[in-house]
């Protein structure tokens, strides 16, 4: 096996090891709880990229309104060719499993969970620590 070769292998154990510690700690250290919506916070930028024989470049706008970012994108020959992409911050209230409290936190996502839009009241299922009463992951 060449040079090649013991590379990609390594890469693929690498790979696997990351993917099975990732769900090791999910299952050893999280636990699922329920988590009530408190706050959607939902902004647009308009991004393009621009690959040269040597370099890529990438061109973004500041964070808009998405209906704004939508109009400018379809109307505005500035901003023609450029992708919309989202910036969502969502803050829940969730009972830690540590204290039996109620704790807040949010996350950042560049999409919602599966596709489907989140709002103020929703319940959703994250996963809380087991040793430490505000730490989260996943939404």
């Amino acid at each position: 096996m060449g040079l090649r070769g013991m590379m990609f292998v390594f890469f693929v154990l690498a790979i696997i090891g990351f993917t099975a510690y990732d769900f090791y700690d999910k299952r050893a250290n999280y636990e699922p709880v329920m988590a009530r919506v408190t706050k959607v916070d939902e902004q647009c930028y308009m991004e393009k990229k621009e690959r040269g024989i040597l370099t890529k470049t990438t061109h973004t706008s500041d964070l808009l309104p998405c209906p704004v970012a939508e109009r400018l994108v379809a109307s505005h020959p500035k901003w023609a060719g450029y992708a919309i992409k989202m910036k969502i911050e969502v803050g829940y209230l969730f009972t830690s499993p540590v204290d039996g409290k109620a704790h807040a936190a949010k996350r950042q996502l560049s999409d919602y969970p599966e596709g489907h839009k989140l709002g103020v009241g929703d319940v959703v299922e994250i996963r809380a620590s087991k040793t430490n009463d505000s730490k989260v992951r996943e939404l």
